[in-house]
């Protein structure tokens, strides 16, 4: 991990906080403010909102609330949160939550919550002894009877500039420097080792952290990464284009949720028992082939028990790639379609009206339609009132010349990680077979050009790649979790290599069902015995 500049460890060592109370050294830490130099990124410093003593679980804890002020003064500033056990607690290391959707609050981000893809009765890092951090990103707005996550929906933020580039990876750089300074103040010593967990949006910084400041973290987890965020911003838009296309009972394009329902359930009979059981998982996506064209309605007919020419034309734009007419940054050119076909659900994803408001109203509006909206609007025309329903998804039409610098600014598509592995950085790769959100292809993808440019003997020795059946975005008929930080943390210090690990579902009723958690491309296939238990299953190639 990158050290603090010597004239800031020695400014803060002349402070010995570390040497008081927990209590009053907390309570010291909100007369702190840390020098713009102390920030390898332009800011105008950082400064302490409040700093008190809270307790989680066994853990007595510093809750740090503060910002970082902008260059520019009408950008908003990033407001951290920095949660340091007491020093007799802390295990000398610290992990940096990432977002999600639009960030813009600290709910997922503040560092006390559990992590992506963890079992959700284990303990927090937090409990477990590791300073944690998280920014909301750098801009933030409050709405009257709405709560502050609303702002993970809302893209009016990147009109500005320096709010635009914080959102991007600049804001993950600025918070990782102030809170290593609280820490050094705190405890007279920065954090041996730096994780980074994330999930969606937090995994596209996940992504962005391995590769602008490969130093600075030893172990990162990337769940299910919007990297390759500009391609999937066209993809909803099309999506959209498809969702909302008017037309006759049958010719228009709207998926009502019993025609989701019925594919879904559809594609969970055929291919329910390619793994050697039926158990409401379909755990090898590879082997289902079903056919769409097998539900279609007879001839001028319509109802929920098939499909209409117009919903079948939708499901199949759902199901394929959206690819742009030139390469993007780092010559990414595509992203792939939903596993539509093999167990993604769009249930739940559409929205409640087939009418697409203009600005789109949520959650009356498909989430495809409010995301992809707010992009096209405000990071690429820069239009409040463009109509995102136009925009030629293919070429940018009038636009073409803005997709590629918002590709290389938005993008984590760098997949030549040789610095991070060079400095002994450990990556874990998490996605869900059944996403319905990030198109599970574009993770394999991520993994193959990573194959491309440093070789799978490089991958073998720092990365790790798990597909997780029947796993959503954050959720679903298996909602998986597992000790991703204690695994890294493990890889980092004592060299112990993961393998397959054992997921467990996290669903209501469900948690004493686990299954294997298989190294990509391998799948869990039943083999005997108790179909809950991970050991009844062997990870086996597809």
């Amino acid at each position: 991990m990158k050290l603090l500049l010597p004239a800031v460890c020695l400014l803060l060592s002349s402070l010995g906080l570390g040497a008081q109370a927990p209590a009053s050294a907390c309570r010291a830490l909100k007369h702190l403010a840390v020098s713009p130099t102390a920030i390898a990124l332009p800011t105008r410093g950082a400064f302490v909102l409040s700093s008190k003593e809270s307790r989680t679980g066994t853990i007595t804890f510093c809750r740090v609330l503060g910002q970082i002020r902008s260059v520019d003064p009408s950008a908003q500033p990033i407001r951290f949160e920095v949660n340091l056990p007491a020093p007799s607690l802390w295990n000398g290391k610290a992990v940096h939550f990432g977002g999600g959707g639009f960030d813009g609050s600290l709910k997922a981000s503040n560092g006390l919550a559990a992590t992506e893809v963890s079992v959700r009765s284990d303990p927090t890092p937090l409990q477990r002894g590791y300073a944690t951090f998280g920014s909301d990103s750098g801009h933030h707005h409050h709405y009257f009877l709405v709560p502050d996550t609303y702002n993970a929906l809302v893209a009016d933020f990147a009109l500005n500039l320096e709010e635009r580039r914080n959102f991007a990876h600049d804001g993950l750089k600025k918070t990782h420097d102030a809170a290593v300074t609280l820490m050094q103040a705190y405890y007279g010593a920065a954090p041996g080792r730096m994780f980074f967990l994330g999930g969606s949006t937090g995994g596209r910084e996940a992504y962005f952290v391995t590769q602008l400041w490969p130093a600075d973290y030893d172990g990162v987890l990337g769940a299910y990464a919007g990297w390759n965020q500009v391609q999937l911003d066209l993809q909803f838009i099309r999506f959209s284009k498809a969702a909302y296309r008017p037309g006759d009972k049958l010719t228009r394009g709207w998926l009502p949720p019993a025609q989701t329902r019925l594919v879904a359930a559809h594609v969970l009979q055929t291919c329910d028992a390619l793994d050697g059981v039926k158990d409401g998982i379909i755990s090898n996506p590879d082997a289902c082939r079903f056919d769409l064209h097998t539900l279609a309605c007879a001839a001028g007919q319509h109802g929920k028990g098939c499909l209409t020419p117009g919903q079948m034309e939708t499901f199949e734009t759902f199901a394929t790639e959206q690819r742009t007419a030139l390469p993007l940054a780092n010559s990414v050119q595509s992203i792939p379609g939903f596993n539509i076909t093999s167990g993604t659900d769009l249930t739940g994803s559409m929205g409640l009206s087939r009418h697409p408001f203009h600005p789109p109203l949520y959650p009356l509006n498909s989430f495809y339609y409010q995301v992809a909206d707010g992009v096209i609007r405000f990071f690429v025309t820069g239009d409040r009132k463009f109509n995102a329903l136009t925009f030629n998804t293919s070429t940018g039409g009038a636009y073409a010349s803005d997709l590629l610098p918002q590709s290389v600014a938005s993008d984590a598509s760098n997949a030549n990680l040789t610095p991070y592995f060079a400095h002994g950085g450990k990556l874990i790769l998490v996605h869900g077979t059944a996403d319905a959100t990030i198109p599970t292809g574009a993770t394999t993808e991520f993994y193959r050009m990573m194959q491309a440019h440093v070789g799978q003997q490089a991958l073998d020795q720092s990365v790790r790649f798990y597909l997780i059946p029947g796993y959503g975005h954050g959720h679903g008929v298996f909602n998986a979790g597992f000790d991703a930080l204690g695994v890294l943390d493990a890889w980092v210090d004592k060299a112990q290599t993961p393998d397959h690990l054992v997921a467990t579902d996290n669903n209501k009723g469900q948690n004493r069902r686990t299954r294997p958690l298989c190294v990509w491309p391998t799948y869990p296939r039943y083999v005997a015995g108790d179909v809950n238990r991970a050991d009844s299953f062997a990870c086996t190639a597809p």
